[in-house]
């Protein structure tokens, strides 16, 4: 018969696995694209961009590539394996940060609680766990973490080799991704908590001031970590890529879901809730009940909560201080039977069963990618008329960017990207929508020749006449109100986007060869009418389906093929019929 020792590590580890479940989503992050460009450069030129290289409104402008180390692995491990060999990345180092949040949790003998808390960590971190700088991130901070409370426990290694080591682990995860700034700052609290506690005497009256001890070694970790900070290719001007972020703060809450507050609406936020009322309603528990306190987990949780409130990027770092702090509580005070335990943590595991069986297994594909910000049909027609359309202005939604300058550079220049350059335009960009002003503001601004417009549009209804003296209503694509057809020529599209030419930024004849007059994407029902009424000869549809054809290779998943043709032959068998006004 197993013993309960034994039991538990079965159950922990068990409890591990379906936590690690929730690590292989699929990747849906558009920014590993430019991420993927910025990797080719510095190995290309063994050393990282400081110039914008790949868009050309702001090339040439200084880009401090704060992430460039995470990049290099990220282009490497594509090549080698592809989405797959990254998808496996992203798993394991968030498994690791479980180990490590395991190796916390275990400082305070916690192995009964591991069995709820292990799902549960992976479930509230869920919306940061796709492929990001950010992964790197949250490992290290969870060596901090441990590191921090292993010291408050048992005591810190000598200077010399303390030092150093803070010294190289913090240089290093500069270069990795700016998140080392949630490290430092979970320093600075452990000194300001440790200080705090240390002259309590002294703010009681019962004894003077007493000379720091503890929460100067923390202090010295912290400078420690500050400094070395520096220690990356671009010096102190890391710090003007934070600047920016909080420059433009509001804009990025606004229009980037990562940055928005929290979501109560957001199932996929909702473990972070229960995390949220589980850990400050404990704090509050022991507090008021037991008078029991540690100032230097209050002024963490604190400022962790606050920060996971404002962004919800910040979450990752509230739940793993606040699941650690809350297993340090001294629950064995409160006497719990060992059946109300059993109940509690069998009630958690039917809720965390739950949770991953409606929102997380559903997600897994198998599919190393699930996203859709780029058409190998686009790119392949951009590739073979780079002669016509390369040298122009391009427009390009602000999720494709990436994935273009990726594919098409350097001879194509992305008008925006993810990157942090593009904070100020996000705003003009995401107000397309509202309407062709905005479009034609945005147009005399930046003088496009080319535009790729994506088919999610909503539809606007246009009354027009037909030759035969009748009138019908139309819905019509937004885009051809946008980018008027006495000024632009659809010249490519497929199921998710459309390119427009300006008719005169590329010569006459290679528009002729390839303008799309009438079988234009989203608009192609609108063609029924007129052709019945002999508004629009079937020879020209002919000719534009075999442009199509033309264009898009058979298999391509973004081509429209087989509805084209489907389409034109259903035209030619109304018009085949008797009393037919088509025009042949």
């Amino acid at each position: 018969m197993l013993d309960r020792d034994r039991m538990l590590n079965i159950a922990g580890w068990t409890a591990f696995a379906l936590a690690c479940s929730a690590f292989f989503l699929p990747v849906i992050n558009p920014d590993i694209f430019w991420h993927f460009s910025a990797g080719r450069y510095t190995l290309a030129h063994l050393g990282p961009p400081r110039a914008d290289f790949l868009s050309w409104p702001l090339y040439g402008k200084e880009w401090v590539d704060f992430e460039w180390l995470p990049q290099v692995f990220y282009y490497l491990i594509y090549k080698a394996g592809g989405f797959t060999a990254l998808l496996f990345l992203k798993a394991l180092l968030l498994a690791l940060t479980l180990l490590v949040f395991r190796a916390a949790a275990l400082l305070y003998g916690r192995r009964e609680a591991l069995i709820a808390a292990l799902p549960f960590f992976s479930a509230a971190i869920i919306t940061n766990s796709d492929l990001r700088p950010e992964n790197f991130s949250l490992l290290f901070f969870a060596v901090t973490l441990y590191f921090l409370e292993r010291t408050r426990l048992y005591g810190f290694p000598e200077r010399r080799l303390a030092l150093p080591t803070a010294a190289f682990f913090f240089a290093l995860w500069a270069n990795l991704h700016a998140g080392y700034l949630y490290g430092l700052a979970l320093a600075g609290l452990y000194a300001a908590g440790e200080f705090f506690e240390e002259e309590l005497p002294c703010i009681y009256g019962k004894a003077p001031f007493a000379r720091p001890t503890k929460s100067l070694r923390y202090l010295e970790l912290f400078f420690a970590g500050l400094v070395s900070s520096l220690a990356n290719p671009y010096g102190w001007k890391i710090y003007s890529v934070i600047a920016n972020h909080q420059k433009y703060a509001a804009v990025l809450q606004e229009y980037i879901q990562e940055w928005n507050t929290f979501d109560l609406l957001n199932v996929y936020q909702w473990p972070y809730v229960a995390a949220l009322l589980l850990v400050l309603g404990s704090l509050a528990f022991f507090l008021l009940r037991r008078k029991h306190i540690r100032y230097t987990h209050l002024a963490a949780l604190l400022f962790f909560a606050w920060a996971s409130a404002g962004h919800a990027r910040h979450i990752p770092f509230f739940v793993m201080t606040g699941l650690v702090f809350t297993l340090a509580l001294p629950w064995e005070e409160l006497r719990v039977s060992g059946l109300k335990r059993a109940a509690a943590a069998g009630l958690s595991l039917v809720l965390i069963f739950l949770f991953y069986g409606a929102y997380i297994w559903p997600q897994y594909t198998g599919k190393a990618t699930g996203f859709r910000w780029g058409s190998q049909g686009l790119a392949s027609f951009l590739r073979a008329n780079k002669t016509e359309l390369s040298g122009l202005r391009l427009y390009n939604p602000w999720g494709w960017g990436g994935w273009l300058g990726w594919e098409l550079g350097p001879e194509y220049k992305v008008f925006i990207d993810g990157r942090y350059l593009f904070h100020d335009k996000i705003e003009e960009v995401s107000e397309l929508r509202e309407g062709t002003g905005k479009w034609q503001a945005l147009e005399a601004k930046y003088s496009f020749g080319l535009a790729l417009i994506t088919l999610d549009e909503p539809k606007v209804p246009v009354r027009q006449k037909l030759a035969g003296g009748g009138e019908t209503m139309y819905w019509r694509p937004a885009y051809l109100f946008a980018l008027p057809r006495r000024d632009w020529a659809v010249v490519y599209w497929d199921n998710s986007v459309a390119a427009l030419a300006r008719r005169t930024a590329v010569p006459a004849a290679w528009l002729a060869e390839h303008e799309y007059r009438y079988l234009r994407p989203d608009d192609t029902l609108n063609l029924v009418e007129p052709v019945l009424a002999g508004d629009i000869p079937l020879s020209a549809l002919r000719t534009e389906m075999q442009r199509y054809l033309k264009n898009h290779q058979a298999g391509n998943e973004d081509s429209l093929s087989s509805g084209v043709i489907r389409f034109v032959r259903e035209m030619e068998k109304l018009c085949a019929r008797k009393g037919s006004k088509c025009a042949k």
